[in-house]
């Protein structure tokens, strides 16, 4: 299945973007960019299959997914649950953080 999904390198279509904050185990505040992109259709599956775009962005690099559901709301539950599972065991999780400005 793999083989048939797209190398992301954007999200053209974002649903929801937003930075957090965490800190980390040595009790440093890091933040990471989280979007997510509309749930679109496999190109060329025979099975019909769906998937969610999804970005965490770390400040070296970005890291792209392409979620797979057997429909929208599958891959975007799917892609949601990836989020969840990143931050479920780090400490002073924050939504809505405010990096500090790049000069």
């Amino acid at each position: 299945m793999a083989g048939w999904l797209p190398q992301l390198t954007s999200i053209d279509d974002p649903i929801a973007d937003d930075y957090w904050s965490f800190e980390t185990d040595e009790g440093q505040k890091r933040f990471v960019r989280i979007t997510v992109g509309r749930p679109v259709p496999i190109p060329g599956d025979p099975n019909g299959d769906w998937y969610c775009p999804l970005l965490i962005e770390h400040p070296q690099h970005p890291d792209f997914y392409s979620v797979v559901g057997v429909g929208p709301v599958d891959a975007l539950r799917n892609a949601m649950r990836i989020v969840d599972d990143g931050f479920r065991d780090m400490r002073k999780v924050s939504p809505r953080a405010k990096p500090p400005a790049v000069p």
